[in-house]
């Protein structure tokens, strides 16, 4: 009888887990389908298969911070941070998802908060990309008016990256509140040379005109 029972209690076992991998195949089947469709700029039916993703597989922190992302790309950053701060919930050394944390918070404009969570991404060695972190936690930081923290993270965002065109506009903004024109100047002019028909470039210039040069 007893060897009976354990037969039983193995073959329940094996069971239980061969359905939980098919509940895990049956999650990335949809999760798949979703980049799918965002490849093919579809971004309603990658809701609803990133949605039956997380449904199936709720312990995936991957699926909710793509479903973030997809949140954010929406437009709807509210409904995105739910969905970063779960994802960093199921698993805080996410680097990413700590990152588009700070990146949902600085879209509401929670420029303390989005702080905490670039530097938590910056301390993670999974991050995928620092530049673009130190860069977005650059500007946080400048509409704090933390400008020396601002300059310096800017500056290393930059030397990660020296083409980031942002963060040289970004820089440019943290030295015209320090009411250092002519060092504004230089790097607004580096951010236009980088792409002066892109929208960051004509920010430049325009800014190059606000502080009397090419008027």
């Amino acid at each position: 009888m007893l060897l009976s029972a354990l037969s039983l209690l193995g073959c329940a076992s094996a069971s239980s887990q061969q359905a939980a991998e098919v509940q895990k195949l049956q999650a990335r089947e949809a999760y798949d389908r979703a980049l799918s469709h965002l490849n093919d700029k579809q971004p309603a039916p990658a809701v609803t298969a990133l949605m039956q993703a997380i449904n199936v597989n709720p312990m995936s922190a991957l699926y909710r911070d793509t479903l973030g992302l997809v949140m954010l790309d929406l437009g709807q950053p509210d409904k995105a941070l739910e969905r970063f701060k779960q994802a960093v919930e199921l698993d805080p050394n996410y680097a990413d998802a700590h990152f588009h944390l700070g990146t949902a918070l600085a879209e509401t404009r929670q420029w303390a908060e989005a702080v905490k969570s670039y530097r938590r991404a910056l301390e993670l060695p999974t991050l995928t990309i620092p530049e673009s972190a130190n860069q977005n936690l650059g500007l946080a930081l400048y509409h704090l008016k933390r400008y020396q923290e601002a300059e310096q993270t800017l500056r290393f965002a930059i030397k990660l990256d020296p083409k980031m065109q942002l963060a040289y506009y970004n820089l440019g903004l943290v030295l015209v509140a320090e009411e250092r024109r002519e060092e504004a100047k230089a790097v607004f002019r580096q951010a236009r040379q980088l792409g002066p028909d892109s929208p960051v470039g004509q920010a430049a210039q325009d800014r190059l005109k606000a502080l009397g040069e090419g008027s």
